[in-house]
C-alpha cells in the first residue's frame, strides 16, 4: 500500500481507537516510561483482561518507525513487555531496566524521550509548509489526493493527527436491551487540520472501511492492521443520513 494512503486511512481508523476510550483514573506510583514507544490507543476488555490490546508506535535505533498492536504478555518494540492495559495507560516491564513503568498517552505525564546520537548536530532548517490535500467531489464521492511531501510528516506526527478530531461510537438498539456499535461519529474537528482539509465534517459517521462495517472497536483494531497492506482505501460515511464514499489516494 502507498504510504500516504496507509497514513490517512490508518489515522482515521485510529481516531476511533485513541480518542473514544480514554477516561481519567489514578496513575499510581509507577514511574513514567522513558522509552521510544508512543501509546496511540487501547481496547480494554474488563471481563477478560487477556483480551485487551493496545496500539503503539515504535522508534527503533536505526531511525525506523513502526506501528503494532500488542496485548498482555507480548513485547512492544522489543523494549518492553506489556503487563496490564488500563483505560488511559499501559503497565509495562522495561526490558532494559527490568522494572515496571507506566506508558501513557502523549501529553499525559510525559517523560523525556531518549535521543538518537548522530555524528554531528545539524543546523535547524526552516519548516516547509505542507501542501493541503487536493479534494474533488461528485454527488456522493469525495476523492482525496495527498502529496508525497506530507507522508513523512504524518507518519512522524501520528499523535498530532489523532488529536485533530474525536471519533465516538454511535450505538443502535440491538434488541433485548442490548446496544451495538453502528459506526463512529467525528466531532471536534480542528479548524485547518488535515481531517477538515480532507473534507470530513463534524457529525460525519464512518460506517464502513473497504465495505466492512465498523461495528466494534476490536474491528477497528483489526482493520488498522489491514490498512497497512491494502491496495485501496474507501470509507463509507453517513452525512445527514446520506451515504458518501471517501476514496484516499496519493499523487
Amino acid at each position: 500500500m502507498k504510504p500516504a494512503v496507509r497514513t490517512m486511512t490508518a489515522a482515521v481508523l485510529s481516531l476511533a481507537i485513541a480518542t473514544s476510550l480514554v477516561t481519567v483514573r489514578a496513575q499510581g506510583e509507577l514511574p513514567a516510561a522513558a522509552l521510544p514507544i508512543v501509546l496511540l490507543g487501547v481496547v480494554v476488555d474488563s471481563a477478560v483482561s487477556a483480551n485487551s490490546t493496545c496500539l503503539v508506535r515504535c522508534t527503533y535505533s536505526d531511525g525506523r518507525r513502526g506501528t503494532s498492536t500488542v496485548g498482555p504478555g507480548q513485547n512492544a518494540c522489543d523494549l518492553a513487555e506489556v503487563r496490564e492495559i488500563l483505560q488511559d495507560a499501559v503497565v509495562v516491564k522495561n526490558l532494559l531496566t527490568n522494572r515496571l513503568e507506566l506508558l501513557t498517552f502523549p501529553g499525559t505525564h510525559a517523560a523525556p524521550r531518549p535521543q538518537i546520537a548522530t555524528e554531528s548536530p545539524s543546523a535547524p532548517t526552516a519548516e516547509i509548509p505542507l501542501a493541503p490535500p487536493v479534494v474533488s467531489r461528485s454527488a456522493d464521492v469525495v476523492t482525496v489526493e495527498l502529496g508525497k511531501d506530507a507522508v513523512g510528516h504524518y507518519l512522524a506526527n501520528l499523535p498530532d493527527l489523532l488529536s485533530s478530531a474525536l471519533a465516538t461510537p454511535r450505538y443502535r438498539d440491538a434488541g433485548n436491551g442490548q446496544h451495538a456499535i453502528d459506526g463512529f461519529e467525528l466531532g471536534h474537528i480542528k479548524e485547518g487540520s488535515v481531517v477538515e482539509q480532507a473534507g470530513f465534517k463534524n457529525g460525519d459517521v464512518i460506517v464502513e472501511f473497504n465495505g466492512e462495517p465498523l461495528d466494534s472497536v476490536s474491528t477497528v483494531i483489526r482493520l488498522f492492521g489491514q490498512a497497512q497492506v491494502t491496495a485501496q482505501a474507501k470509507l463509507t460515511v453517513l452525512r445527514n443520513s446520506q451515504r458518501m464514499t471517501f476514496v484516499i489516494n496519493t499523487k
